[in-house]
């Protein structure tokens, strides 16, 4: 198993969207997918504390003393989720740290044994032990080998991979989706919400970085909001086509403008996530607490006229100017997640 990039640390955590520092220097943000897969951690193991979002825990222990022993006990423990899981620097990891609980804790039982104190009722829901083992068994099968009625410290090399595979199905190792900002792009990923005094001079050094772009004239019929996303697609866009080299033409304008109207759409106010991969565009806002994020193909970008994106701005600012008190929803970091996962081990 081959992990190209370590997670070095957690920026953030919300609902089903997690946001990491990478070793190579990169933001990389996955959405979706199953809690497993998030985490990198594909047996679950979970370390309770109080305050968590599970509210059946009953802990007295802190976050921090959790993380410790978390990291005490497992290499390669990077951080806890808002639920108390564990967070490991590549799946590899997690899978080794699920192999050392098996065969430590649990190497003179027999797979249901095992199940019984392995996979617990939490916020996910009841623990079904039984239909876990048949689950198990069946990848087993699969791979040609019978795991019934042995007990995990005399399984086969073979035997115990089979089971850890079995496993990993169980608790619903299911991918999403990954966004990654190279090291170079993170002059957009770091921008934060400046205090009006820092933001003029923020901007200035935006505008004199900017070598691809001409110099940018914003239409006057646009609110300062809507200015401002163009503003901030447009230095975006122009990152991309100095790194590559492309010339700066009416496609890479409209572009800017299509960009800036789907996210003043998704109720973005800045611009300071970006990534292309030259046939989908994601841009989006990370405020310090939640990321919102808008995607549209390159291509329709390129040859949405730029006054229809305008006009779709303006539409956006006369809703807003009729409905100034009206807010759009965020997910709360206590959402609770919709896993299929019955199964978690106790910490």
């Amino acid at each position: 198993m081959s992990d190209p990039q370590k997670i070095t640390s957690l920026i953030k955590t919300e609902g089903k969207t997690r946001i990491y520092q990478m070793d190579d220097g990169s933001i990389e943000t996955r959405q979706g997918g199953t809690v497993s897969w998030r985490n990198n951690n594909p047996g679950n193991l979970k370390f309770e504390y109080a305050g968590s979002a599970d509210q059946t825990v009953n802990s007295s222990r802190t976050k921090d003393q959790a993380l410790t022993a978390a990291q005490g006990r497992y290499q390669g423990v990077v951080a806890l989720d808002q639920w108390g899981n564990a967070i490991f620097e590549t799946e590899s990891a997690g899978r080794a740290a699920k192999a050392q609980l098996l065969q430590n804790m649990h190497g003179d039982k027999t797979i249901p044994e095992m199940l019984r104190r392995y996979a617990v009722d939490d916020y996910s829901g009841q623990a079904n032990t039984d239909a876990y083992a048949r689950s198990v068994y069946k990848v087993g099968d699969a791979q040609g080998v019978d795991l019934r009625g042995k007990k995990i410290q005399d399984l086969s090399s073979q035997e115990f991979d089979a089971l850890l595979d079995g496993m990993k199905k169980v608790e619903g190792f299911k991918e999403g989706t990954v966004t990654r900002t190279l090291p170079q792009q993170q002059s957009n990923v770091d921008t934060q919400m400046l205090p009006p005094e820092q933001e003029a001079a923020r901007e200035l050094d935006t505008a004199r970085a900017d070598v691809s772009a001409p110099a940018l004239t914003l239409p006057q019929s646009l609110s300062p909001a809507s200015r401002q996303l163009v503003s901030d697609s447009t230095q975006a866009v122009s990152d991309v086509v100095s790194r590559h080299g492309l010339p700066w033409d009416q496609g890479m304008v409209n572009t800017s403008y299509a960009v800036a109207a789907h996210a003043g759409a998704a109720g973005v106010s800045r611009i300071n996530l970006f990534h292309t991969d030259g046939q989908i565009i994601r841009a989006g806002q990370y405020d310090g607490i939640s990321v919102r994020e808008v995607t549209l193909d390159a291509a329709t970008a390129a040859n949405t006229p730029q006054g229809q994106s305008e006009q779709q701005l303006r539409a956006l600012d006369a809703q807003k100017e009729s409905t100034p008190d009206k807010t759009l929803p965020r997910v709360s970091d206590d959402h609770h997640e919709q896993e299929q996962s019955k199964a978690r081990a106790l910490g």
